[in-house]
């Protein structure tokens, strides 16, 4: 066997899920940068090429996310019903379309056209990958193929943002049409792999239903779902949250917030694997909640503390609190998603995790305004954060273990019912 082959076998050896798990990498990596590249430029291209104010696109996009939590669930059932693959290939598709539209928009009524169309299927991407990855490959290797997927994604974002960086210093329409077609293509091209991606433990047609939203009478899942949203704040914390806080509440020069966000990128790349180990079950995704809600107390506590301190004091103590927020972060993440999984009913993952996702989406919206009003208040909204992180992650084993007898005291689906509401 030459050195390659054997180099190759290692690789697929090597990495959680072999050869399936190397493409949905890949996957995720093309997804990445071409969304990364989008975000760099898209709003310097509506408001400078477009010439649309800041007031008209945040209307359009609140707008476009309005739309996307309407349709989440929906997508979801479909998914049930025809599979992940399938409903993601079509997403992607769509998108790519609608990115193929993008860079043609002349006026506020197109901008609107096109982001409430994007918004159809925004919010559908993330469970039906995330549903994918449970069909491709093993049960025991389903959290680690995600926290290597989440890895990859952390470091195309980086290249995607470096290629929005080019279109930006050109700063001309067709330089900023160049990367939107960019993002176009990556989801052109995330649909054809994805559609020759094997599934492995795909459910039969039998054990599909049509229609169902019993996810919304799940009390325990909705209440797991809840805890899970609550410690996603941690993304708002890295993009609002600590930037506002340096500027307006410590004398550390606002410069230090690339190598802070640089730092957690990092770690967030090098460690997410590690993370989410022992996470196969509900009691190994509970401790990891546990250790994400204490984490990210620790963060808050930090962050309070660092006003009125010396410079260099300061900038150790904002160190110290990036690193408690990328704990926070690893350990929700892979919680989140080894508690998913394994509470989500044998063919309706794509509900199940539509509405997990959606309880993502509800904080992204919130927590800014959460976010911004504890910035200022000072440093007893800090406390009064962590107070709220340190309960959410402590009640994670309870809600679990709830949610896991009602999961196992769920009658088993019955084939004749399959087509049935």
């Amino acid at each position: 066997m030459s050195v390659r082959r054997q180099r190759l076998r290692g690789l697929r050896t090597s990495i959680p899920g072999g050869s399936v798990g190397i493409r949905l990498a890949v996957i995720g990596a093309i997804d990445a940068v071409g969304t990364g590249a989008f975000l760099a430029v898209s709003v310097p291209f509506i408001t400078r090429s477009v010439h649309l104010s800041e007031r008209n696109l945040g209307f359009g996009l609140g707008l476009s996310a309005a739309i996307a939590l309407a349709t989440a669930i929906p997508i979801g059932i479909v998914a049930d019903r025809i599979g992940p693959k399938k409903v993601l290939i079509g997403v992607s598709l769509w998108r790519c379309a609608c990115f193929v539209l993008y860079p043609f928009v002349q006026n506020l009524w197109q901008f609107l056209t096109v982001v409430c169309l994007l918004g159809l299927v925004d919010k559908a991407a993330a469970p039906m990958e995330q549903a994918l990855v449970g069909q491709a490959v093993s049960t025991s290797d389903r959290v680690r193929v995600v926290a290597v997927l989440r890895s990859t994604r952390n470091v195309g974002f980086t290249v995607g943002a470096l290629l929005g960086g080019v279109g930006l210093l050109i700063d001309t329409r067709p330089g900023y049409a160049v990367i939107l077609l960019l993002n176009a293509a990556s989801f052109a091209a995330l649909a054809f792999l994805a559609s020759r991606l094997p599934l492995l433990n795909a459910p039969g047609k039998e054990l599909r239903r049509r229609f169902s939203v019993r996810v919304l009478r799940d009390g325990s899942f909705l209440s797991f779902a809840g805890i899970n949203a609550i410690l996603t704040m941690h993304m708002t914390l890295l993009s609002i949250g600590i930037p506002l806080w340096i500027v307006g509440h410590t004398d550390v020069s606002a410069a230090l917030i690339s190598p802070l966000v640089a730092v957690n990128t990092v770690l967030a790349v090098l460690l997410q694997v590690r993370a989410s180990r022992g996470t196969e079950d509900i009691p190994g995704a509970s401790r990891a909640l546990v250790r994400a809600g204490i984490s990210l107390a620790a963060c808050c506590l930090l962050l309070g503390a660092a006003p009125g301190l010396p410079v260099v004091l300061a900038v150790v103590v904002l160190l110290l609190a990036m690193i408690a927020l990328t704990g926070g972060e690893l350990w929700q993440s892979a919680g989140g998603w080894g508690g998913s999984y394994l509470l989500a009913p044998t063919g309706q993952e794509g509900v199940y995790l539509s509405v997990f996702w959606l309880g993502v989406a509800v904080q992204q919206i919130a927590a800014p305004i959460a976010v911004s009003l504890i910035v200022t208040v000072g440093s007893s909204g800090w406390i009064a954060l962590a107070v709220v992180f340190a309960a959410a992650g402590f009640a994670a084993p309870a809600i679990g273990r709830w949610a896991q007898t009602q999961a196992a005291a769920r009658p088993q689906q019955d084939p004749s019912l399959a087509e049935t509401t």
